[in-house]
């Protein structure tokens, strides 16, 4: 039941007050309590003023219909509009009790309109709420019913006018908002409406306070010098929860809360729930925000770890229970996000002097500015390498039709991409720019194949329209050998021109046999026996290039190599005779034509030639 004890003890006495005074209340109801409940408070007080209404009309009880048309003039006595337009149909029973009643009206000049617009502006509902609570209460004591009036037009929306309909309240039971507005008319008085806001603002005052100590222990522990692991660590032991660090790939570095077996189960559960390209490769641009996972068996809170404005990794919140509302934990995530941050970015900046200090150390290798083999070792040591052990050298190839990738800056920034990501993995590398290409001195590891993989895959993520490739040499055992891997990494990429990852170990016997003690003599070799040919302008040298390239390659079968470079018989036996003439060989004899394709293999290996 609606309540009116206030009306029952006590006699009203009236006041009066100007519609801006009523306009301040109203926009400071709003402001504090927010829209809906001050509208649920404007009405609730609209209709207690028509039930008091009533019940001074009902002390001298006429007609119904003159009862209810007392109920407008109250809207004018008191100013709340300038006049009302109405229609009405009622229908009484035998007993003079009603049984239906409908009615459509118009409130001219609304004051509420007015107020609203000038505190607020335009609206996107209506706003008389009053006037619909005032008619609602006074009709409603009138008859005995329970009637209500809904705003269906309202001026401050840009209407016309501010058009209503009344109806009883079961006529209303397929208007799913009318139903929710019925029932703003029945909460709690606004006593508990100021006892709501005060628990509300109690919650989040304790929230923030929650927040802010939080906040100030992660910054106490970066301040004391913790380590990233530590800062985990106190994420959740304070929020009892599992959570993670993880890098690009969404592949945990760090994680606490739970044993090895339950995160790979949550964490292929998560992986499951990515959205992906159509390659099945995960849409890393579209996690640039914090964002929300459900899968399967728990929900996550991920947010990204942004330092100097690129993301290098996300924090990860893990819910087990499904029910938990993961909204509430926004800024604890975001705190401990930023507290990572801080500590990245302090760690960047150590990184890059160290691996400046590393990169200088890394080209005195490759150069062999060194005084003896042990105190270059011992040097190591300090760099976080030990040299003592077997190592790979990689070649990284960068190339791409849409932007330049062989500029100091973008191999700055490669450099640095790898670092950080190596780093988030703790495998710890020598990398440089040497003779405009980016080198790397790996550690031999079990699954070395995997790491490469995974660096290519990063790489392809950070710049989309580059293509990277990487050539890896043997093992070797000793840094006497480290200009000979390097070639080798070259000479992998050279060979192999298709593959992401290539490895010398798989390069043809030609490439085998090049190495820095016969280089030298094997170009000058080729160089003297094609001399007739590469003397010639560079069109001509190259067309009769490939051409002898592709004939011996295919064992001097005509129709294959007519095949293959898309020739008549008649101009292949051209260029053929051609070759033949200028390099007064027969290219048909087995030895002539096994020598010539090794030496044009050769000169490709060494990248002097293109065929």
């Amino acid at each position: 039941m609606l309540q009116s004890e206030t009306f029952e003890h006590y006699e009203d006495k009236t006041i009066s007050t100007t519609s801006a005074t009523f306009g301040l209340l109203r926009k400071e109801l709003i402001s504090n309590l927010g829209m809906k409940r001050a509208k649920a408070f404007l009405l609730r007080y609209g209709w207690n003023l028509g039930v008091a209404h009533a019940k001074e009309v009902l002390k001298n009880p006429t007609k119904l219909e003159d009862m209810l048309n007392k109920g407008g003039e109250l809207h004018l006595q008191t100013g709340q509009i300038s006049k009302m337009i109405s229609e009405r149909t009622l229908e009484t029973g035998e007993n003079g009790e009603v049984i239906y009643i409908y009615a459509t009206g118009k409130w001219l000049d609304s004051f509420e309109v007015k107020e609203h617009i000038k505190n607020h502006g335009i609206s996107d509902h209506p706003v008389c709420h009053t006037l619909a609570g005032l008619g609602s209460g006074y009709t409603s004591m009138i008859l005995k019913r329970k009637v209500f009036l809904k705003e269906i037009k309202c001026r401050a929306m840009g209407h016309e006018d501010c058009v209503y309909e009344m109806r009883l309240e079961e006529e209303w039971h397929d208007h799913p908002e009318m139903l929710e507005e019925i029932k703003l008319y029945n909460e709690s008085s606004f006593i508990e409406e100021l006892n709501y806001t005060y628990e509300q603002l109690l919650e989040q005052k304790n929230y923030i306070e929650k927040v802010s100590t939080f906040h100030d222990t992660l910054t106490t522990k970066l301040s004391e010098g913790h380590s990233i692991e530590e800062l985990v660590l106190t994420v959740s032991e304070t929020l009892d929860l599992p959570v993670t660090v993880e890098d690009l790939n969404f592949q945990a570095r760090i994680y606490e809360g739970f044993t090895d077996g339950e995160y790979e189960k949550l964490n292929e559960d998560f992986l499951n729930s990515l959205s992906r390209t159509r390659s099945g490769k995960i849409q890393s641009v579209t996690y640039n925000k914090t964002f929300i996972i459900r899968g399967q068996y728990h929900n996550r809170l991920v947010t990204p770890i942004i330092v100097q404005k690129q993301i290098i990794g996300y924090f990860t919140f893990i819910y087990k229970d499904k029910t938990v509302e993961l909204e509430n934990d926004m800024k604890f995530i975001q705190r401990a996000a930023s507290s990572a941050a801080l500590y990245f970015l302090n760690e960047k900046t150590s990184i890059e002097a160290v691996e400046n200090m590393k990169g200088y150390f890394f080209e005195q290798l490759l150069l062999k500015q060194y005084a003896s083999e042990s105190g270059v070792i011992y040097r190591g040591y300090y760099m976080g390498i030990d040299l003592k052990e077997p190592y790979y050298i990689a070649t990284l190839n960068c190339s791409s039709n849409q932007r330049d990738s062989s500029s100091m800056e973008f191999y700055d920034q490669i450099i640095q991409s790898i670092t950080r990501y190596l780093e988030m993995q703790s495998f710890n590398i020598l990398i440089t720019e040497f003779n405009n290409q980016i080198v790397m001195l790996l550690p031999k590891v079990q699954d070395l194949s995997f790491i490469l993989g995974n660096i290519l895959s990063h790489l392809n993520n950070q710049f989309r329209v580059v293509n990277f490739r990487i050539g890896l040499s043997n093992v070797s055992d000793t840094i006497e050998h480290i200009t000979e891997s390097l070639e080798e990494s070259q000479i992998a990429l050279r060979i192999n021109n298709h593959d992401q990852v290539v490895y010398f170990e798989n390069a043809s016997i030609v490439g085998t046999l090049i190495n820095s003690k016969n280089m030298m003599t094997i170009r000058r070799k080729a160089e003297k026996e094609l001399q007739p040919i590469l003397q010639l302008k560079e069109a001509k040298r190259d067309e009769l290039l490939k051409t002898l390239y592709v004939f011996l390659l295919n064992g001097g079968n005509l129709q294959q190599s007519i095949s293959d470079l898309s020739l008549s018989m008649s101009g292949l036996m051209y260029r053929v005779s051609k070759i033949e003439k200028l390099l007064n060989k027969e290219l048909r004899n087995p030895i002539v034509a096994y020598e010539f394709l090794l030496m044009l293999d050769a000169l490709k290996i060494l990248g002097d030639i293109d065929v």
